[in-house]
């Protein structure tokens, strides 16, 4: 009984502090100036992959119809046909390749990006393929960004789905048509869109989920976390958000992180990007995923048409 009173006066007081600094860090960014000059595109998307070949397509034609205008694609030693995928986006200067034949990089990969071509765009996110961005009531990523402007990054959740029961995947259709099956909340992790007039203020797994960056006030110098999708700065570890209610998100991230049994059960036998030590190995850890999925979310599929339209599905 004593233990579970200090947690919650220890939440408690946390909540009482993520308060306090969600109000000063408020004050701080009244001090935000207009980007400093235009750049060559608004919204970005870095990624590093490794043997998804099959995956790419829908991903990058997705994201650009969403209005992301190119692709930063870092590729981790891949052995399968991804250049057959990527060279025609990279003769219409929709996707710049780089080759990343580095293991658990991933983090290094996202620093390269930052100090190469963060100049090249206002907006970046640090996206993995399985993950979709899901506006709810908008139809472009710009339009859904322009209330959320003024913040340095901003935190999307992730929405996980899992396998919708299916032992093979179906190479013949989407992703984001094929699993629908999902947790009935949203996780407490997820994705940033990150400012790039800001400096990022260090590079290791926050990087990866919810990156602070430096702001200045003259010759003064504020860390400032991420604003969530409910406009709450999320710090010591308090997202003020409505863990049931997903409803009042405009936005979310399907992550389609296992996909069918065969694809994770492949997935989990090979290297990771970011883990030298692949938690997937471990069932416990996929059924505990698994046994979250009580929900249909068919949000997303008011694009499919759309994306199956660019995709030349119909023919």
């Amino acid at each position: 009984m004593f233990k579970k009173n200090s947690m919650q006066i220890k939440r408690a007081i946390r909540v009482v502090l993520a308060t306090i600094y969600n109000i000063i860090y408020s004050c701080i960014l009244c001090f935000v100036t207009k980007p400093r000059y235009k750049k060559k595109y608004n919204y970005v998307i870095c990624a590093i992959f490794k043997d998804e070949a099959p995956f790419l397509k829908e991903w990058i034609e997705y994201h650009l119809m969403l209005g992301f205008e190119h692709i930063y694609m870092y590729n981790n030693k891949s052995s399968d046909r991804y250049n057959d995928i990527l060279n025609p986006y990279i003769v219409e200067n929709k996707v710049t390749l780089i080759d990343w034949p580095y293991d658990q990089s991933q983090i290094l990969a996202y620093q390269n990006y930052y100090e190469i071509y963060r100049n090249e765009a206002q907006w970046v996110s640090f996206l993995d393929i399985d993950e979709f961005f899901c506006p709810k009531y908008k139809n472009s990523i710009g339009e859904w960004l322009k209330e959320y402007e003024r913040y340095p990054v901003v935190l999307i959740y992730w929405k996980m789905f899992g396998s919708s029961g299916r032992m093979k995947h179906d190479y013949q259709n989407l992703v984001i048509e094929q699993y629908n099956v999902s947790w009935d909340y949203l996780y407490h992790v997820g994705k940033c869109l990150i400012n790039t007039d800001y400096d990022i203020v260090k590079y290791d797994a926050s990087t990866h989920h919810a990156p602070m960056v430096y702001f200045f006030i003259g010759k003064f110098r504020f860390k400032i976390p991420p604003i969530n999708v409910f406009k709450k700065f999320i710090m010591l570890d308090i997202h003020f958000t409505p863990k049931r209610e997903c409803q009042k998100a405009t936005m979310q991230i399907n992550h389609y992180w296992s996909k069918a049994w065969d694809i994770f059960d492949a997935k989990r036998r090979r290297t990771d990007v970011f883990f030298k030590d692949n938690p997937k190995k471990n069932l416990d850890y996929y059924y505990y995923h698994e046994h979250k999925n009580r929900v249909s979310d068919y949000q997303i599929y008011r694009f499919l048409i759309q994306l199956k339209l660019r995709l030349k599905l119909y023919e």
